[in-house]
């Protein structure tokens, strides 16, 4: 009977400690942060094959409100991406829909931001900094699609 007690309560810890397990996984994804400038929400992020088997391009995209009554302008420079080992990951070259330019005041654009990141990389912080060389304004952590 003590047998049959232990295994029921060691099953109901491990299905506890299961589900605790998966929603820490959850992630950010269409969260709206930023700062008291710049509303930026990430909408969908998608892959992309690069020449090289070893890499992959993240896109991300993004949804940018200016909360000003001036022009402000945004662009892929303002953000990074990092794993959990806190390697930075650099920014993908200049592709024609990539984020950068002026938001109107009180408008909403959309834009994209690239990365090469390796091919294995399921997950990333991705960092938004009105200003560089100050503290990250927004950081989310990402999950990122298999390709």
């Amino acid at each position: 009977m003590k047998k049959k007690i232990t295994l029921l309560c060691t099953t109901i810890l491990l299905s506890i400690s299961l589900v605790a397990c998966s929603k820490s996984e959850e992630t950010d994804l269409n969260q709206a942060l930023g700062s008291k400038e710049i509303t930026v929400t990430p909408t969908q992020i998608t892959r992309e094959k690069t020449a090289s088997n070893r890499k992959n391009i993240l896109k991300v995209e993004v949804k940018v409100k200016n909360n000003t009554a001036k022009s402000v302008g945004i662009g892929a420079g303002n953000f990074t991406l990092k794993d959990d080992n806190d390697r930075n990951y650099e920014i993908y070259g200049m592709k024609e829909d990539s984020l950068g330019q002026e938001v109107e005041a009180n408008q909403t654009i959309n834009g994209n931001i690239y990365f090469e990141i390796p091919k294995e990389l399921e997950k990333g912080w991705l960092s938004y900094t009105f200003q560089i060389d100050q503290e990250p304004s927004a950081e989310w952590l990402l999950a990122f699609p298999s390709k």
